[in-house]
């Protein structure tokens, strides 16, 4: 179970990206604002049976940073009493984003897995023509700084979730392979995230949505085999909320379901009655 609700994270945040693409377009006006809150039931697979492992819980607060109003974006992950016997997850992720331009100025990630322990602090520091991202981890017992630099376009996890919430699915075709970067630990990937097209679901709390169906470009390694083992739905409305993230991992495979959503900026009109 080692790095399966990291992997969680990954699998909400790459409905997600910093677009390089020429043909697609940002909306003007961001998609969610302050006091937004959304829960995920995490449910992981062992043999025939399917666990409810965990949850995950996004939040948006506000946050001022000097003279700049910021979004204060902020994840936990956890697992449940019953399954922290076998394996117990405390992680949390926070993003301080520029209002206005969805910029990140400061992004951490705390990870606490059984007896391992992780701390990354990313700071931002943005220059004419690229941005210096200044990094300090420690991993259990050892610390390290490093520096990386990047274009403007390249964010941390979480800036990444949220930013892409605001791609205008008007210049989105279907087939269309959407480009971005995102900054993780101290390298910076090149990834894609193919639309699909448009579907309809049903969650287990039963409620149905019109969606949309993506599939992401994953990083291979420790968690994923291969890098079409995941496939995205998310809602088909101005809001673009994440509602089921379905993947194979090495050690079985994870669904990520919507619970509950309260706060967002537009009405859940992809919600079926």
């Amino acid at each position: 179970m080692k790095r399966v609700f990291i992997g969680i994270i990954l699998l909400i945040s790459f409905w997600s990206a910093n677009l390089v693409n020429a043909q697609v377009r940002y909306m003007n006006e961001s998609v969610f604002h302050f006091g937004e809150h959304a829960t995920y039931n995490v449910y992981f697979n062992w043999g025939f049976i399917w666990i409810h492992a965990g949850n995950v819980e996004f939040q948006v607060k506000n946050m001022k940073v000097g003279n700049k109003d910021c979004y204060y974006l902020f994840v936990s992950g956890y697992t449940r009493k019953a399954f922290d016997k076998m394996y117990t997850i405390r992680d949390t992720f926070s993003s301080c984003v520029d209002t206005k331009y969805l910029l990140p100025v400061a992004y951490r990630e705390t990870k606490h897995e059984d007896s391992y322990f992780c701390d990354k602090i990313y700071k931002y520091q943005r220059f004419t023509d690229s941005t210096k991202v200044f990094m300090d981890f420690t991993r259990n017992t050892k610390k390290w700084l490093d520096t990386l630099v990047v274009n403007h376009q390249s964010c941390d996890l979480i800036t990444t979730c949220y930013k892409f919430r605001n791609l205008d699915m008007s210049t989105v075709q279907k087939n269309m392979v959407v480009n971005f970067n995102m900054i993780f630990d101290s390298e910076v990937y090149t990834l894609g995230l193919k639309y699909c097209g448009k579907e309809q679901i049903k969650l287990k709390n039963g409620k149905k949505y019109n969606a949309l169906k993506f599939v992401p470009k994953l990083i291979t390694g420790d968690l994923f085999k291969n890098e079409d083992d995941m496939v995205i739905y998310v809602t088909d409305d101005n809001n673009h909320i994440p509602l089921l993230i379905d993947a194979k991992i090495k050690v079985g495979s994870i669904k990520a379901m919507l619970q509950d959503v309260a706060g967002t900026k537009f009405p859940v009109s992809s919600l079926l009655k």
